[in-house]
């Protein structure tokens, strides 16, 4: 786990340099005020993977990945959001195979400052099973958790971002009774967002 962690910070370290070479200033988002802060209305859709999480313990589940979209509304840099993402698992019972997973509905915060260069935040919702297992039936909800401490966010055209949140942290329980199945993950975000 621990090489794991250095060869994560390493690589945020990397794009880091990589993106804030190549950053315009003339490309200012038409969302950021003279006070440095960041207004009004935003649309995203990403990607997400669990490349640190520590699979050893974890039976057959073997990794992590998914996408989603999120909206809504900044005053001041905070903002509220809504967020819905599809979580996949990966199983190595016989095969590699991709399985459904759970489909998650977050009700979020998140606050971004340094001219909108940084951001923070957390949802937290219903979490839907998506398959059929041997216990539970796809439609069982239990509770999604998710918290994305630092990210990172570049302006590439003055209505367009790219954010990379490069360490965050999920809870991921869409069953809560009898056996429950909780997944916690350590993911990777990539986004691509437009401010209005």
């Amino acid at each position: 786990m621990t090489s794991r962690l250095h060869l994560g910070l390493a690589l945020t370290l990397l794009s880091v340099c990589a993106f804030t070479g190549t950053a315009r200033a003339d490309d200012e988002l038409v969302a950021l005020r003279e006070d440095g802060r960041l207004y009004g209305w935003f649309a995203a859709v990403g990607a997400h993977a669990s490349i640190l999480s520590d699979t050893r313990d974890r039976g057959l589940l073997s990794g992590r990945f998914g996408y989603g979209a999120r909206g809504g509304y900044r005053h001041a840099g905070y903002g509220g959001f809504l967020a819905v993402e599809h979580n996949m698992w990966l199983t190595t019972e016989n095969d590699i195979e991709v399985v459904q997973g759970a489909v998650n509905i977050g009700f979020g915060f998140e606050a971004t400052y340094a001219r909108g260069f940084v951001r923070t935040s957390f949802s937290v919702g219903p979490s839907i099973l998506a398959f059929d297992t041997a216990l539970d039936d796809a439609g069982t909800t239990g509770v999604f958790f998710d918290l994305h401490p630092v990210g990172l966010r570049w302006t590439v055209h003055k209505n367009l971002v790219i954010g990379l949140d490069p360490i965050g942290f999920a809870l991921i329980m869409p069953v809560l009774d009898g056996i429950p199945l909780i997944d916690v993950q350590y993911r990777t975000d990539l986004y691509l967002e437009g401010v209005f």
